[in-house]
């Protein structure tokens, strides 16, 4: 087993007050591309994921919750289970065909793969700690 990341957890924060707040976008009327451009410019630090920060639907959403989690930034997320037009449009939005994507500033970071990457170099806490700032 690859002990290189630490973070492997089967379930949401163990913290009820967790950082990352749902977005809980209901206007249906507008066209998904841009409910989706809402979405990653209504927080500094947004996550696409499966499921929610208290009930990640995938080992990957979990793994990027801890990330964010254990850093201590406030970031929204969007469960992309919940809408299948959001989901394909945040593909499309992105030319990012997986999830979770992590956004900072409206911009791109990417998966938990570059997420978990960035977090050892040194690189995530600062990226997302200055947007929150």
């Amino acid at each position: 087993m690859d002990n290189s990341n630490p973070f492997h957890i089967s379930g949401g924060s163990p913290d009820s007050n967790f950082a990352g707040a749902p977005v809980r976008e209901a206007d249906r009327a507008t066209p998904a591309l841009e409910r989706v451009e809402k979405m990653v410019t209504s927080s500094e630090v947004f996550l696409f994921m499966k499921g929610v920060p208290e009930q990640p639907m995938c080992g990957f959403s979990s793994n990027s919750v801890a990330i964010l989690e254990t850093i201590g930034v406030p970031y929204s997320t969007f469960d992309v289970l919940s809408d299948e037009l959001i989901r394909e449009a945040a593909k499309q939005f992105a030319g990012w065909p997986t999830f979770p994507q992590l956004w900072v500033h409206g911009e791109l970071v990417g998966g938990n793969d570059i997420m978990t990457e960035m977090l050892q170099t040194g690189e995530l806490g600062p990226l997302v700690t200055g947007a929150s700032t």
